[in-house]
């Protein structure tokens, strides 16, 4: 009996430790989004950069990446 509740737990600790990898790796952001909008904001002929920075920093703000400085 006792080598199977030691079994079942060691297959636990398994199972939650591997679901919080799993989990991990599912929350990691891609902030590359963000500057790809920024990128594409400044390309335009009329860019602001100011705009194309507020642009960025709102991207970043709803996926938790760092925010561009405003000038």
């Amino acid at each position: 009996m006792r080598s199977i509740r030691r079994h079942t737990l060691i297959f636990a600790a398994a199972f939650a430790l591997a679901a919080g990898f799993a989990g991990g790796a599912a929350a990691q952001r891609n902030c590359s989004i963000c500057t790809g909008i920024y990128d594409n904001c400044m390309a335009k002929p009329d860019a602001s950069e100011y705009e194309c920075v507020l642009e960025h920093n709102r991207c970043a703000k709803s996926l938790g990446c760092p925010f561009k400085p405003q000038t």
